[in-house]
């Protein structure tokens, strides 16, 4: 039968009950703009009655309640939604990373403009124009080695710009790899503590906030799965790479993230594809570099000078680093009169005819004309054309990449690659008229912090079908 202070301990269990829930107000109050922190709730249940089945006791109606008590302090989180935000953060990091990347190639190439590439080709041949026009003068002479200096120093400094961002993308891939390892390093180790807690009946909220908010970093990097186990710890993989087992961290390499494709999104598989394309922005430059010093110095080198001098190369270059290392040959830039304008004299290394640009005339042509040379890297193309067409690629590149028309491209696709196929993965969730960001906020989702605004989601740097661009 209760006691004298029955109802005295009912009252002791609620404000009792009434006091944690206070403290766990208290903590969703002060926690309100910690990054990563989920509300915390207080989840009561009525104590056993009094008396619990004995019916052959004294008369009493029915079952008397005996109180309350705090049964557990949960927290609101929903991981359906914890992976669908993560999911979309990868995407969102993976389009990101290359419309910077993307970015950075568009000021390399410094296109359109009256100081790029395509204006010194054209300042180039408007001066062995001119030279045609009047070959014995020795200023337009100079005028044309100066042009010539020109595009040279035009060449390096696109592929120097291009290898400053090649640097850059190193840079941050190393970053990216270093961070991938720290976070799973982290993880484990909340892993034992978590597990311990777990085991004591006692859940580690605090210590599954820490440990999602290292989620979704994770994730803003690379694609990943996380697998929960009933003990509170996690197994995190990339693609089929373990990174996290338990209470094991394995560190991963780019190498082993990249052997079997296992990087599909984030910021770091962005990156690697923006460095496969770059890398092919350097190629095709040195492709169209050494393009110019084969027809150039042809036709150069079979013309003679004012002062009779023949066989003078007007280029000179690295073999595979044209672009880098173009330069005009010194002896002209010292000896303007040694400029071959003039065809071949009869007998060799006599003084041309008054007036005979031929030569001038074939290489201030030389940028519209196709090429038919078999070994040309630009074979059936033009100079012009073929740089015209990989910079106009660019810029589509990057109107469209604005305007978010452009694929999620596979790792085979890049900057001036084409590709068709979508990873469904790395494809962010629609976003609501007026809610920039990663998609629609999830109510459910009660977090502080958590739902920061971001840019609109971006298209991958992929151009149209192979050969249409760089």
């Amino acid at each position: 039968m209760p006691g004298t202070f029955f109802a005295l301990d009912i009252g002791r269990s609620g404000l009792q009950a009434a006091q944690i829930g206070e403290q766990v107000t208290g903590q969703n109050i002060a926690n309100a703009g910690t990054d990563g922190y989920s509300v915390q709730s207080v989840h009561q249940e009525a104590l056993d009655p009094y008396p619990a089945s004995d019916h052959n006791t004294l008369a009493i109606p029915g079952l008397l309640g005996s109180g309350v008590a705090v049964q557990s302090i949960g927290r609101a989180r929903d991981q359906f939604l914890d992976t669908q935000v993560r999911d979309a953060s990868s995407g969102l990091q993976f389009q990101s990373s290359q419309s910077k990347a993307l970015a950075q190639v568009g000021v390399a190439f410094g296109e359109p403009s009256d100081t790029g590439l395509n204006a010194a080709l054209n300042a180039f041949s408007g001066a062995f124009h001119d030279l045609a026009n009047n070959p014995e003068s020795l200023g337009v002479r100079a005028a044309a080695v100066q042009n010539g200096d020109a595009l040279a120093r035009s060449f390096q400094g696109v592929q120097g710009g291009l290898t400053s961002v090649a640097t850059s993308l190193g840079g941050r891939v190393a970053t990216d790899v270093s961070n991938i390892n720290a976070y799973g390093s982290q993880i484990a180790a909340l892993n034992v503590t978590i597990r311990q807690q777990t085991a004591q009946g006692q859940p580690p909220n605090d210590l599954l906030d820490r440990r999602d908010v290292l989620l979704d970093k994770l994730s803003a990097l690379a694609n990943t799965t996380v697998t929960p186990s009933s003990d509170g710890t996690i197994n995190v993989q990339i693609g089929n790479v373990g990174l996290v087992t338990g209470l094991d961290a394995s560190p991963v390499t780019l190498a082993g993230l990249t052997a079997q494709g296992d990087l599909k999104s984030g910021e770091l598989a962005g990156l690697t594809q923006s460095q496969s394309a770059v890398s092919g922005y350097q190629t095709q430059l040195n492709t169209l570099a050494a393009s110019v010093v084969s027809q150039v110095n042809t036709a150069h080198s079979g013309g003679t000078g004012l002062d009779g001098t023949t066989g003078l190369a007007f280029f000179s270059a690295t073999p595979g680093k044209e672009a880098a290392t173009l330069a005009v040959n010194p002896v002209l830039v010292s000896n303007p009169e040694k400029l071959a304008a003039a065809g071949p004299t009869t007998p060799a290394g006599t003084k041309p005819p008054p007036g005979d640009g031929s030569v001038a005339t074939v290489i201030a042509g030389l940028k519209d004309k196709t090429v038919t040379t078999p070994g040309d890297p630009l074979l059936n193309k033009t100079i012009q054309g073929f740089y015209q067409q990989g910079a106009r690629g660019q810029r589509q590149n990057r109107h469209r990449q604005r305007a978010g028309e452009l694929d999620p491209a596979h790792p085979a696709a890049g900057l001036g690659h084409g590709g068709q196929h979508r990873h469904r993965a790395c494809e962010p969730a629609p976003i609501p008229a007026g809610l920039p960001g990663l998609g629609p906020r999830h109510p459910d989702r009660r977090r502080h912090g958590g739902d920061a605004d971001q840019q609109p989601v971006l298209g991958a740097l992929t151009a149209g079908g192979a050969g249409e661009t760089w």
